[in-house]
């Protein structure tokens, strides 16, 4: 049986210990885009960070998915996968003491021009 460690604040006050991870959303993400309309503005030149895997995991982690400013993000390695024909990026984030692999796709077109999405976040330490 697992037990969790509680603290003692104070006469009688107990709470749980924090959460390291500071509440980074994990799993499949799920953020609400219109990736052709977002495709469509970068190729009018706006949202340029959007052609980069390590920025856009680092705008959409900051905004949507409970990664900090001063948190580190780098980028790992790219991948073709023939399955599904999408490029395909992972990107390294250290968030405190915990390190996660943020895992991007190109939804509407592959390459240089190709706008980035965030698939999924994964705690690689605990």
């Amino acid at each position: 049986m697992l037990k969790k460690k509680l603290f003692r604040f104070g006469a009688g006050n107990w709470r749980k210990p924090r959460d390291p991870c500071g509440g980074v959303r994990q799993g499949h993400v799920s953020v609400s885009e219109d990736f052709l309309a977002i495709q469509q503005l970068a190729d009018r030149g706006a949202k340029p960070w959007r052609l980069n895997p390590v920025e856009t995991a680092r705008k959409v982690g900051i905004e949507e998915l409970g990664f900090d400013v001063a948190d580190v993000f780098r980028f790992e390695s790219y991948r073709l996968d023939y399955d599904s024909g999408l490029n395909r990026a992972q990107v390294k984030a250290q968030h405190g003491s915990c390190l996660f692999l943020i895992e991007l796709y190109q939804p509407v077109r592959r390459g240089t021009t190709g706008i980035w999405a965030v698939e999924s976040v994964t705690l690689l330490n605990e």
